[in-house]
């Protein structure tokens, strides 16, 4: 009995194709055809419904967007918070119909000489993103919780110390890293900035000051970066100015790149929410929204397959497709592709029978497991 894996398949597209010498092709270029078709052309229903399985992930309180696990997808419009029906969407315009994207604005302050202003929204806990502060000219607005590329200093051809206090604190510990040119350094988690050998440096979590001695001198003008992130309830302003937004109690500071003219109105806008059980979902973007925003840890299950993995070790005796009998059809689909770079018309018209025959045969499978199946409405 032939175990179809890689192997298996290359050597029956040389047969196929009558290619046996490597140097006709060699086994990497008909590995890259038969995954052409394994991955790309193959029909969908074979590989959507033989490795169906449930899918699992958990919600945290205050977090409404989760991203599509990598190989896994769904196309079946039920999914469950702990064990409770949600609503699936697919459409984003039918989805916040149901569950409005409605602002909420709030007269912050009236501005009397200084560009800095703090406070604390009238709503909270706030949608991530969605906060913004204005004078009518100058606005900043929620990025998220991750600042890239902070300029801390420039070189001074030597090891330091550099020393400074990081634009936005709090910092999540074990996301700070910095580097100059092609050293770099990141933080333990305790407050320690390790590195490479004789590097050393520190930071302060709570308040952003750091000091950091890079293990070899950092030439003058090259530019020395930070690149970290806030805690889960705080996001970063940015724009005409900077600031800080906490996401649970609604607490602000913004600081303008320019002083308001006096009796100014300076506003804000975000959206918020009141944290529940979910009820609905939206699959859109490879991501998961659910509304209402999680208020706990809730379990998520919903079905789905797993998608096919390249094949790409002619070694490995267990790079198998999913089905090993589609062993015959992934190597007739990708000789057929072969016959068509080379124009070989009459071989890829004498072929094609013989490769409808193992479609069919791979596609009798998927019709038998349903054929008996009763339709379920969703009413």
């Amino acid at each position: 009995m032939v175990i179809w894996n890689l192997n298996q398949i290359i050597t029956k597209i040389r047969a196929i194709t009558g290619t046996p010498s490597s140097d006709q092709l060699t086994d990497q270029q008909i590995t890259d055809y038969a995954n052409t078709y394994y991955v790309y052309t193959m029909p969908f229903e074979l590989k959507e419904q033989v490795n169906q399985q449930p899918f699992y992930f958990s919600t945290f309180a205050n977090q409404d967007v989760y991203p599509m696990e990598g190989g896994f997808q769904t196309d079946e419009p039920m999914a469950y918070a702990n064990g409770f029906p949600l609503v699936f969407y697919q459409d984003r315009d039918i989805f916040y119909q149901d569950w409005p994207q409605q602002y909420t604005q709030d007269q912050v302050a009236t501005a009397s000489g200084s560009a800095t202003f703090t406070g604390t929204t009238q709503a909270s806990p706030i949608i991530q993103g969605t906060f913004n502060i204005t004078d009518g000219n100058q606005v900043l607005q929620d990025i998220g919780q991750n600042q890239t590329g902070e300029v801390l200093a420039t070189g001074t051809a030597s090891v330091g110390p550099y020393a400074g206090t990081l634009k936005f604190f709090p910092i999540q510990p074990k996301t700070l890293q910095i580097t100059a040119g092609s050293q770099s350094m990141h933080d333990d988690g305790n407050g320690n900035l390790v590195g490479a050998v004789g590097a050393t440096g520190t930071i302060v979590y709570a308040t952003g000051a750091y000091s950091v001695t890079f293990a070899a001198a950092v030439a003058s003008g090259v530019q020395i970066l930070a690149s970290y992130s806030l805690p889960n309830g705080s996001g970063i302003l940015s724009g005409n100015g900077s600031g800080t937004i906490n996401y649970v109690t609604g607490a602000f500071s913004a600081t303008f790149s320019s002083i308001p003219a006096n009796g100014t109105l300076i506003y804000d806008n975000y959206q918020a929410y009141q944290p529940a059980r979910p009820q609905g979902v939206l699959f859109y973007n490879s991501e998961f929204t659910f509304r209402p925003i999680p208020d706990q840890v809730y379990q998520i299950t919903m079905q789905g397959f797993i998608t096919q993995v390249a094949l790409d070790d002619p070694t490995n005796a267990n790079q198998i497709p999913l089905q090993t009998e589609w062993g015959q059809l992934i190597a007739y689909g990708a000789s057929l592709e072969i016959f068509s770079d080379r124009n070989d018309l009459g071989n890829y018209e004498a072929y094609y029978p013989v490769f409808k025959r193992y479609e069919n045969v791979a596609l009798g499978r998927y019709v038998q497991q349903f054929e008996n199946a009763q339709s379920v409405p969703r009413f």
